[in-house]
């Protein structure tokens, strides 16, 4: 029944950002890979990356602890191509294992946004108090099409995906925008391609200057 409580509010982001701007409370994703900037990575076409999801909480107004969340990712750009799929959640380690959508299948493509809620709930109630819970690991693929450039994922924030928070109340609160940067860039072999290309270009370029005279 909570699970179905928690979909069904996901939809009410008008009333969400009215508390939110009211009230207290707080409920705030960060990313982490691992490597140099947290929330920002290096990537090639054809690979994968994984970041891990924590969220900071603290209570106030309407809700009382953390009982659970709902969340979708997006890719900034609403327009094709989509070059993002998630292709693993893991909860491995996080307190919330309670599964919003068990037996999930992958990739989850970002078209632009996944298809199924990643959330979880906790097992058992009651909810936590104020603190910074991690929440999962995140993998991500990047299409092999995926042309050199900066591109940016993030949690869903509007419509009926719109990540939220409850406690075990009942009460939902909407999660804001929380950014992931991914910086593609060419195939180290494109690149030494690239380079020996110019070299010969200009072997042929220096030749025929020379044979000129």
């Amino acid at each position: 029944m909570k699970k179905h409580l928690l979909a069904a509010a996901a939809a009410l982001t008008c009333t969400f950002a009215a508390i939110s701007v009211s009230s207290a409370q707080t409920a705030v994703f960060s990313y982490n890979d691992g490597v140099g900037t947290a929330n920002a990575g290096t990537y090639t076409p054809g690979s994968s990356f994984t970041f891990s999801i924590s969220l900071a909480f603290t209570a106030g107004g309407t809700i009382a602890n953390l009982e659970g969340l709902s969340y979708w990712f997006e890719q900034q750009n609403p327009n094709a191509p989509f070059n993002f799929s998630i292709t693993l959640r893991d909860v491995t380690g996080s307190q919330f294992t309670d599964l919003q959508t068990p037996g999930l299948t992958y990739p989850q493509a970002m078209t632009p946004q996944n298809l199924k809620d990643l959330g979880a709930l906790l097992p058992t109630t009651p909810g936590l108090g104020n603190g910074s819970y991690f929440i999962a690991n995140i993998t991500v693929s990047i299409d092999p099409s995926t042309a050199p450039g900066t591109y940016v994922i993030e949690n869903v924030t509007t419509g009926g995906k719109t990540s939220v928070i409850t406690d075990d109340q009942g009460h939902t609160f909407a999660i804001p925008q929380a950014t992931y940067t991914i910086t593609v860039v060419p195939e180290p072999t494109s690149l030494a391609l690239f380079a020996a290309g110019l070299v010969v270009l200009g072997i042929f370029v220096y030749r025929r200057r020379v044979s000129s005279h």
